[in-house]
């Protein structure tokens, strides 16, 4: 935990905490325990949905292979129709097919199982766009495309580096000021450093590393940590006249309250998770995983989190990183799916990928540069899946929605996927329209979920 997110942390409180058993944990969300997390997982750097999403369908694989042909040449396995994992799709697609490359055989499975979906072409938006009205300057386009702090920050809150609040802190803003759920220290949790995203007007960051709470960096100097305790327990009844060190003495002894009770709530819970694996995005989930499993003696029935992945920004060598990092996700993603259903929330668990952009179709000899529309992944047993959601542009140049060199310019807007994740979290659509403005030049939310 960072300086200014334990000076924001208030209110926290210690908390008795219980036993609870997987058992307990499962029979509780089979009766219809009132839960919901949502999981962003954000890929930095850029994901290249060309070759995440490929298509499979002779004439269109054929053009694909064309422009990627010097890659293609370089994957250590040729991503050949017959190496590629198919997909279902949407009848609307007029008979065009679509698969995952050869590391993503576990999300295909997912797919097919109906337990994952693809959001097509997703990405900022002020309004409808296409290449005519780029070609015109008649367009209403987001600043700064392109940059990565910009387009992270961009995705994350709506507009540019230096943003204040984060759509998944007023989320649950939102869902506190209707009731949903209370206020607490946990609402909002990050593993990775993705604190826009989590920041609302009273929705503040929570660190969590290797399964338990974030070190307070400010504190790091102090060796003793238990005569640390014992001086802020002791500063409670302060009789110091300065105001900041009042105010600087009660949310450090708030701060440390909270992560003694997160740790304790880890401690003291009994559930045993399947297999992780070893890398980083995986552990990352399982803390996710782990501190769901405590959801009661944190006492939010709703939560945000956010876990970061890097390395896709794939100028050069993509045809070596690129798959490597495939597959990492892939792993990763299907060991948090099957935690998630060995604590039986699986209906109650939403997953779903960022990035900063796309990437060209086009490529600048072994890489491929930055772009801005990108296909994205939604997981979980309460999602509509086993389809396609949104478009997906024919893989080609000079069409219209190519911004150039194949950087798709998005026909579905965050603020669409955003909303529909709201809504799913109980967010109602008058809040809805008041934290994504833009909404209304839109068609409206996406139909994500069932029912």
């Amino acid at each position: 935990m960072k300086r200014r997110d334990f000076l924001k942390l208030s209110g926290a409180t210690m908390m008795s905490t219980s036993l609870l058993s997987l058992s307990q944990a499962v029979a509780a969300a089979e009766q219809g325990e009132d839960y919901k997390a949502l999981v962003c997982v954000f890929l930095y750097g850029g994901m290249d949905c060309h070759d995440t999403i490929i298509p499979l369908d002779d004439s269109n694989y054929q053009q694909w292979a064309n422009h990627r042909s010097s890659l293609l040449s370089a994957y250590p396995t040729p991503r050949t129709p017959q190496n590629l994992h198919a997909l279902s799709t949407p009848s609307r697609f007029n008979q065009r097919k679509f698969a995952l490359p050869p590391e993503m055989a576990g999300l295909a499975k997912l797919y097919v199982q109906g337990q994952l979906s693809v959001i097509g072409n997703v990405g900022p938006l002020l309004e409808p766009v296409n290449a005519s009205h780029l070609e015109q300057a008649t367009a209403s386009v987001p600043p700064r495309l392109f940059s990565h702090n910009d387009q992270q920050s961009t995705w994350m809150s709506g507009k540019t580096e230096g943003a204040q609040f984060g759509w998944g802190g007023l989320i649950n803003d939102a869902l506190i000021n209707t009731g949903k759920t209370q206020q607490t220290p946990f609402n909002a949790i990050t593993t990775a450093e993705a604190d826009l995203w989590l920041t609302g007007s009273n929705t503040f960051p929570y660190h969590v590393s290797d399964g338990k709470a974030g070190i307070i960096e400010i504190l790091e100097e102090f060796d003793n940590n238990q005569a640390l305790a014992d001086y802020f327990a002791g500063k409670e009844n302060s009789s110091s006249n300065n105001i900041l060190q009042q105010d600087l003495d009660t949310l450090t002894r708030s701060a440390m309250a909270a992560n003694s009770q997160y740790n304790d709530a880890i401690a003291n819970t009994s559930f045993t998770l399947p297999q992780f694996p070893t890398t980083p995005l995986a552990q990352q989930l399982k803390n996710v995983c782990q501190s769901i499993a405590t959801r009661q003696q944190l006492n939010t029935k709703r939560q945000v989190y956010i876990v970061g992945m890097g390395g896709f920004d794939t100028h050069s060598g993509q045809a070596q990183s690129l798959p490597k990092l495939q597959s990492a996700l892939d792993g990763a993603l299907v060991a948090f799916n099957t935690a998630i259903a060995s604590l039986g929330l699986e209906k109650q668990v939403t997953l779903f990928t960022a990035s900063d952009f796309g990437r060209t179709l086009a490529v600048n000899g072994d890489g491929t540069d930055h772009g801005w529309g990108a296909h994205h992944f939604i997981m979980g047993g309460a999602v509509n899946g086993g389809t396609i959601f949104g478009d997906i542009p024919p893989p080609e140049l000079n069409h219209a929605f190519d911004a150039g060199s194949g950087r798709l310019i998005p026909t579905t807007a965050v603020d669409q996927l955003a909303a529909s994740l709201g809504s799913w979290m109980g967010v109602d659509d008058s809040a809805l329209l008041q934290i994504f403005p833009n909404l209304k030049n839109f068609s409206g939310k996406l139909s994500l979920f069932k029912g």
